[in-house]
């Protein structure tokens, strides 16, 4: 799908980033919603789940001053049809 933007957090915090499928998934039924999360070393996903069509991720940890790329690739099925979207996001760490 696409580039989502990027996120600040502090070293220590632990935050949820939302990814919604609703535009992929329209006034259809999604009967599966898989995602996989790469994870960038340095940083940790403490959860995520599903809820709807909205996939909400923890991210944790990570070193002040640094970038970090996340991708996600989810699996979709929609009337017995697998659509597969690719998003990722940014997350920069900074002590303030």
């Amino acid at each position: 799908m696409a580039l989502l933007g990027s996120f600040t957090k502090q070293p220590s915090e632990q935050l949820p980033v939302d990814i919604s499928y609703a535009d992929v998934i329209g006034g259809r039924t999604a009967t599966d919603i898989t995602p996989t999360i790469t994870v960038p070393s340095g940083m940790t996903s403490i959860s995520s789940s599903v809820t709807g069509s909205v996939l909400q991720i923890y991210v944790a940890t990570g070193s002040t001053g640094t970038t970090y790329r996340w991708v996600v690739r989810t699996s979709i099925t929609i009337g017995g049809l697998v659509t597969i979207v690719e998003d990722e996001f940014d997350v920069v760490v900074l002590e303030v």
